[in-house]
């Protein structure tokens, strides 16, 4: 199994690279990372091209006004999208054909070919 995080600076500090090491030795992805990720690069991964937007959309629909009530909707969406099988396993699906056009563009630029 590998791992795979963001560029977000907290994630690259000394600390967390160190325990990646340990966990994952040679098997983590991410800044400064034995498979380096480059910055502003193609995400392959269903939950941000799809299934972030989509709890977004659920979570957000209405104003949130106070911290329970979030807590709520984003448990609840949770819910509602782990029961989707359909809509989960067509998303997973478009895995396959985004990584055949990112190897199609030689790891370059493929949105546009989707």
């Amino acid at each position: 199994m590998y791992f795979q995080h963001n560029g977000a600076p907290p994630h690259s500090s000394h600390e967390v690279r160190n325990f990646l090491n340990y966990r994952f030795p040679g098997r983590w992805i991410g800044r400064d990372s034995p498979h380096n990720w480059p910055a502003r690069s193609l995400d392959l991964s269903p939950l941000d091209y799809c299934v972030w937007g989509w709890m977004k959309e659920l979570v957000y629909s209405v104003k949130v006004v106070t911290r329970d009530e979030l807590l709520s909707r984003i448990l609840d969406a949770a819910d509602r999208i782990r029961n989707s099988q359909q809509k989960l396993q067509r998303a997973t699906r478009t895995v396959h054909n985004r990584v055949a056009a990112c190897v199609a563009a030689g790891g370059g630029i493929f949105e546009n070919q989707l």
